[in-house]
């Protein structure tokens, strides 16, 4: 079920993602992470001590620290992937 919804979401994203997905082979399958209960309480608790106001504190969309790619990385409990390549009509311009 899982590996469907990967495919339903590479489905619905733009024409360039899919051009780089099937034709280019620049980006790999979507991937889906399932994350244990408390991963992104522990995420702010881990930015909070490196200075993050608590008052201010939003899960970030994107991620460079360290710390914090390591609080992610080791609280993953499932991994799934697209298994199916979207599909790709060339516009006139790619052609």
């Amino acid at each position: 079920m899982m590996e469907d919804c990967c495919s339903e979401v590479e489905d619905c994203l733009d024409h360039v993602y899919r051009r780089c997905r099937n034709k280019d082979k620049s980006v790999g399958p979507l991937e889906i992470r399932v994350m244990s209960l408390g991963t992104f309480d522990s995420l702010m608790d881990f930015s909070i001590s490196q200075g993050s106001s608590v008052n201010q504190y939003k899960t970030p969309s994107c991620v460079k620290s360290g710390g914090a790619l390591q609080i992610l990385h080791f609280r993953v409990i499932g991994r799934f992937f697209s298994k199916r390549v979207p599909q790709w009509e060339p516009l006139g311009l790619d052609s």
